[in-house]
């Protein structure tokens, strides 16, 4: 069975031809603001020929033959998260509020998960799980940017620890490993790879996926569904499953001009590129019957009264050797495979502390702050020393009011901590 006909499972003929003409467009590319970081004014004042996201608050649509917002030192400072416009969907829909406990259960490279952070400002927990290490790394390096500090990155098989929480997350992320045939315009090499025995395969996967999430989310919880398939059989076919087996119950999704619904099983919608402006992609909203209750706090952290010197807003803060982090909320970690809890805050030598690049874009405030000119930021980059009058001691680097680096002032020199990682030239 080809593609084409593939899709005749509940796509009429027109319907087909459309989206198969819409896969000949360039890949729609955009951009999620940063709140703390860039304000919509600011952002449209820089590039101002951009479109609005059609669904979501503080998101873009941009061409990037005129914005290469990926090479700009916006994007090294954390002002923003390159995103496809369909993957901004699903984490909008699921709406985590400021306390909730969140599972993003296939998370790399993050979006989903760096979305869920900015919704909830920051506070609660989100455990950010991949199942492969090198992926969950790559979410270490947006988180860090960022300044996120919410976000416990893990590596684990859920499906080896899923029993240690059952019914504990507020709300589940479930974006599951598919097919990826709404990608064929972003990456043509999928087209080519694409076979009906690999949809069959991978919804084998899902549909073990989505019954493990299930079991761990609460009693009144939402877990949101989605692929970056096309295929029936990845979609309502996979939510059919679970809701034969269990008691899941479908939470409704405002209607949208820009969603399809399938008309043969109305579960979820999709956003197909002959409709929406980005790739191709199913989503689902679930509900576990019962009324949303709080975790009792897990033992084992502390409140923040770990050194006073510390300027940190985080509610607990950790030591691991002379290593210090800070998080908003506890969070149980039976099992995990932990890459980082919430913001690493530094290292702890004597009564002072080398402030991590992490902690610096996390902090809101911090004293005394020295702001940077253009050139001045373009040194710090290539790993320079500044020379200039500066505040002794421990100082925030600044550019525009944006957070560049904790360091080390002398009077007359600015030392440089920035990581050799991050080093090279930059430009507006």
């Amino acid at each position: 069975m080809d593609f084409a006909e593939h899709l005749k499972s509940y796509l009429n003929q027109d319907e087909i031809d459309q989206l198969l003409e819409s896969l000949n467009d360039d890949a729609k590319h955009a951009v999620l603001l940063n709140e703390r970081k860039m304000s919509d004014d600011r952002f449209l004042s820089l590039f101002p020929h951009v479109t609005p996201h059609p669904i979501v608050p503080h998101a873009y649509i941009y061409d990037k033959n005129e914005y290469q917002l990926g090479k700009s030192i916006y994007q090294t400072l954390g002002c923003y998260y390159l995103q496809e416009p369909s993957a901004m969907i699903p984490s909008y829909l699921l709406s985590p509020k400021d306390n909730d406990t969140v599972l993003d259960l296939c998370a790399a490279p993050g979006g989903k998960s760096v979305q869920a952070s900015f919704l909830m400002h920051n506070k609660g927990v989100i455990i950010s799980n991949d199942i492969s290490h090198s992926r969950a790394m790559a979410i270490l390096e947006n988180v860090e940017r960022l300044g996120l500090g919410n976000l416990v990155i893990t590596n684990n098989d859920f499906a080896k620890i899923y029993k240690n929480y059952l019914s504990y997350f507020d709300k589940i992320i479930v974006d599951a490993p598919c097919s990826g045939s709404g990608m064929f315009r972003k990456e043509e090499k999928m087209l080519s790879d694409w076979s009906y025995n690999k949809v069959l395969k991978y919804q084998q996967e899902q549909k073990q996926l989505v019954l493990i999430a299930y079991q761990m989310l609460k009693p009144g919880g939402t877990m949101v569904y989605s692929t970056c398939s096309f295929s029936e059989e990845e979609d309502e076919d996979v939510i059919t499953h679970l809701l034969f087996n269990t008691d899941a119950q479908l939470s409704p999704i405002n209607h949208s001009p820009l969603f399809y619904k399938n008309k043969k099983q109305p579960i979820g919608v999709h956003l197909l590129p002959s409709i929406f402006p980005g790739e191709g992609h199913y989503i689902c909203l679930i509900k576990k019957p019962g009324i949303l209750k709080e975790n009792k706090e897990e033992n084992g952290p502390t409140k923040n009264n770990q050194n006073k010197n510390i300027d940190c807003l985080c509610t607990y803060v950790e030591k691991y050797g002379n290593t210090l982090f800070g998080f908003q909320k506890a969070f149980k970690n039976k099992g995990l495979s932990i890459i980082r809890t919430g913001v690493k805050i530094g290292e702890l030598i004597h009564n002072d502390i080398k402030y991590d690049y992490h902690y610096s874009h996390f902090v809101d405030t911090f004293s005394p702050a020295f702001s940077l000119n253009f050139t001045e930021l373009e040194q710090y980059f290539t790993g320079n020393i500044i020379r200039t009058s500066c505040p002794k001691g421990n100082v925030l680097l600044q550019y525009e009011n944006i957070n560049v680096d904790i360091t080390k002032c002398d009077i007359s020199v600015i030392k440089n901590h920035l990581p050799k990682s991050l080093r090279g030239k930059i430009q507006k």
